[in-house]
């Protein structure tokens, strides 16, 4: 009864892309329903690569995937050319990360940052879930998942919490959480005082501005853990590396970054 009803929406409300709003073909629907029946028997990212390919249209999905650009293996910023600093590039060579290693979609910039600003703004929650699946293949892809004990996400202040009514790197985390089979954990974090908005200041300001901001549920044992720290966007990295130092304070072991994207330039 439910795949009739599943069939009959499908019919009278064809999928369509969750960028340009273009109708997905039946065939490729079609294609992906048989494949996610036989899923047992496909990678891990085979399956959730044809979950993808059934939400967004041919056009865009090709544009959210930059593989011939390399990666900055520490900070996740996308380069036009391997870095010549090992696993760190010119962008945070000299900066002091807390965590191990930071995974992104791609650099903020062209399609990649009008959906970002169209899921903070406009709380397009099948936006959010759609860009949660596609970071999720890229953690599966890095094989950095299999390192991961607990997944949570930057908090929000409950003042801007409640202002705004969503909170989107929460959200990610959940999706991620659920593709990739480990705890989502949003209770350990706590955001502890209001904090400006970390785009509107200068880089030398931002991390002051979250200095002691957040804290760490002293009820939740995390000792030997190894946590997956989501957030939207990291641009100096300041507020996940604040973070980064409070969980490793309380025991962790190692912290993982995971954003939608990295507010860098590509060079």
């Amino acid at each position: 009864m439910l795949e009739i009803a599943s069939k009959m929406r499908t019919l009278c409300f064809p999928p369509r892309c969750v960028n340009c709003r273009t109708e997905i073909g039946q065939s490729k629907i079609r294609q992906n329903q048989y494949r996610g029946k036989h899923a047992t028997s496909l990678h891990q990212h085979e399956r959730l690569t044809s979950l993808l390919e059934s939400h967004w249209c041919d056009r865009c999905f090709p544009n959210l995937v930059h593989q011939d650009l390399a990666t900055c293996w520490t900070c996740g910023a996308q380069l036009n050319q391997q870095s010549p600093l090992g696993i760190r590039c010119a962008l945070c060579f000299k900066k002091n990360f807390r965590f191990t290693r930071a995974i992104s979609l791609g650099n903020y910039q062209g399609q990649l940052q009008q959906l970002v600003i169209r899921m903070k703004n406009q709380h397009d929650e099948p936006l959010t879930i759609q860009l949660g699946n596609l970071l999720a293949n890229q953690l599966i892809d890095s094989e950095l998942f299999e390192n991961i004990d607990l997944i949570t996400a930057v908090p929000t202040h409950w003042w801007r919490r409640l202002k705004r009514g969503f909170q989107a790197a929460e959200m990610i985390a959940e999706t991620i959480a659920h593709e990739v089979d480990r705890q989502f954990r949003p209770e350990i974090l706590k955001c502890q005082r209001s904090t400006k908005k970390q785009g509107t200041l200068a880089s030398t300001a931002r991390q002051k501005n979250v200095q002691n901001a957040f804290s760490v549920n002293r009820s939740t044992s995390l000792q030997g853990a190894n946590v997956l720290l989501i957030d939207d966007v990291m641009t100096s990295g300041a507020t996940v590396n604040e973070i980064s130092r409070i969980l490793l304070r309380s025991g962790v072991e190692k912290v993982y970054v995971g954003v939608i994207a990295r507010g860098a330039r590509v060079s």
